[in-house]
């Protein structure tokens, strides 16, 4: 009997690393594929099951970033040192190029302070991210500070806002700056963040809750949403990506009627200089994602 159990034991124990070797595989495989630097973590909030790879390593967040840029925005409104409906005026020395729509719409204007906000989102607009960010302090370092001092707050030390959008005047010349561009954070502490606002554990559960209902309204969908199965699987996602040329990333919550996953995905490396919807950065993490969401997602 005691041979039997020992002999069970065993093999119970080779199914799981096998499968969890398979896993692992599918992970590496996308790396490879890809010739990329894949980071992954994951957890669904419903049933407690994760998945990581690479978890912990720092990879460029690129406008992923504006999630946090958000959250210190809102603990500003909570403390009452910024108004949602302030306006702001645009004119040209306060025009950035890249993503964005406000670049092209008639100067000199205004727009509201939380309108704003919703641009550097939903659009990933990079004028109107850094109308916001300039609301976050007197100074540069002091609006950087008060970000990164926020994400430490929620012990997140490795979420961390190095430069604004295509801020050449303020731009560090450090050697992790360089490295990083505007934003750095593992995978880890993408996916912690998400998290807490699911839970409503950021700035307030009613602050917790806008955040999210902004992030649902995204209009990046060519990366993790790319190969799941929305209609099918009734989903919705409150997310944020971000792209600069050797990197993407990805980063929210999946949400359905059996379960809510939180994730982050993340790559770098990329040799792929084109900006196109097939760029081998935005196909490795949104294999990647089918990956995880296989994984993760409650069968019934």
């Amino acid at each position: 009997m005691k041979i039997n159990t020992i002999t069970v034991c065993l093999i119970a124990l080779f199914i799981f690393a096998s499968c969890s070797a398979d896993r692992i595989d599918l992970f590496e495989q996308i790396e490879q594929k890809y010739e990329l630097r894949l980071g992954v973590a994951a957890v669904n909030l419903t049933t407690g099951e994760e998945v990581y790879y690479n978890a912990d390593s720092l990879f460029s967040t690129a406008s992923l970033i504006k999630t946090p840029v958000m959250v210190e925005l809102y603990r500003q409104y909570e403390l009452g040192l910024l108004d949602p409906m302030q306006e702001i005026a645009i004119d040209t020395t306060n025009i950035y190029p890249g993503s964005g729509i406000l670049q092209h719409l008639t100067i000199p204007n205004t727009i509201a302070l939380h309108d704003a906000a919703i641009l550097m989102i939903i659009l990933s607009d990079n004028t109107a991210t850094n109308l916001v960010f300039d609301q976050l302090g007197p100074y540069h370092q002091a609006r950087l500070d008060a970000v990164n001092t926020m994400m430490q707050s929620l012990g997140l030390p490795n979420i961390e806002m190095i430069n604004k959008p295509f801020g050449f005047d303020t731009r560090k010349d450090t050697p992790f700056a360089r490295r990083y561009g505007i934003g750095a954070s593992s995978p880890r502490g993408m996916m912690l963040l998400m998290q807490m606002l699911a839970r409503g554990e950021v700035v307030s559960p009613d602050a917790s809750s806008e955040i999210i209902e902004i992030h649902k309204n995204q209009n990046y969908t060519e990366l993790v949403p790319q190969y799941l199965p929305v209609y099918e699987d009734t989903l919705s996602f409150a997310h944020k990506t971000g792209a600069i040329s050797r990197a993407r990333c990805d980063a929210g919550l999946i949400i359905s009627p059996r379960d809510t996953i939180a994730y982050a995905i993340m790559v770098d490396q990329v040799d792929d200089p084109r900006w196109a919807p097939d760029h081998k950065g935005n196909i490795a993490v949104s294999e990647a994602g089918k990956v995880m969401y296989d994984r993760l997602r409650r069968k019934n």
